[in-house]
């Protein structure tokens, strides 16, 4: 009896235009970047894209702590100052890496397709339980 084997994680195409659809299905106007960018890591992940959650400083948001996701040599960041259109959030890293500063890997697990709409919409009775810490 052969042992079963998870299906391989194979990349499938995907798009910036892509990304940006599935955004604009959703309710992302008022996430701060951290949750928005949580939200780009979990569509990512869901199409079998590799990505990096990456927490640091842009240059003209001083000490506060920014978001923005890294995937296929392109940095993804829809809160950074001066966006004026959504396609500007999805730029090459080389045309933008000076901006963002002590960059640091953050580890995230991917929010399931199904609550994605109630992440978005700050809706945390579905995320509670994620958070809670044991009582002693």
């Amino acid at each position: 009896m052969r042992a079963m084997q998870p299906p391989a994680r194979t990349m499938m195409l995907f798009s910036p235009d892509d990304l940006l659809n599935h955004l604009f299905a959703l309710q992302t106007q008022t996430l701060t970047s951290e949750r928005l960018s949580q939200v780009v890591a979990s569509l990512l992940d869901h199409h079998n894209q590799p990505w990096q959650l990456k927490c640091g400083q842009h240059r003209q948001l001083g000490d506060t702590p920014h978001y923005w996701v890294e995937w296929q040599q392109r940095l993804v960041d829809f809160r950074y100052p001066g966006l004026s259109q959504p396609e500007m959030g999805i730029r090459p890293i080389a045309d933008v890496e000076a901006d963002y500063l002590s960059a640091n890997t953050e580890p995230f697990s991917p929010v399931p397709k199904v609550l994605l709409a109630s992440f978005c919409c700050n809706d945390h009775a579905h995320f509670d339980h994620l958070a809670a810490k044991p009582q002693p």
